[in-house]
């Protein structure tokens, strides 16, 4: 879920009235489920209730925003990998490589 400025066709996940890029009225729009990693890393230290290691991914979603999201496996997925949302933990986005 996000939005999509009329003016400028920015895409963001954030749902507000105005776009952040150029201030123009924006709409209501959802994104995914699929994308492509543009970056991953394993993170190994304890943040928050999470256990280490896990893994973070950018992802650059098809038609959408480039998001932060936790992968749904232990190993890193190359870049450029296809991945899809495969659901959420605890507020954040999970994804999953695409087979």
């Amino acid at each position: 879920m996000g939005s999509i400025c009329t003016a400028c066709d920015h895409r963001s996940v954030r749902s507000e009235g105005r776009c952040e890029r150029c201030l123009g009225t924006t709409a209501s729009a959802t994104f995914g489920p699929h994308g492509t990693v543009w970056a991953a890393t394993t993170v190994h230290l304890r943040v928050g209730e999470r256990t280490p290691p896990f893994v973070l991914a950018y992802v650059d979603l098809d038609d959408g925003p480039r998001i932060l999201a936790t992968v749904n496996s232990s190993e890193e997925p190359v870049l450029g990998a296809r991945v899809r949302i495969s659901g959420d933990r605890d507020g954040d986005v999970l994804v999953e490589e695409s087979r």
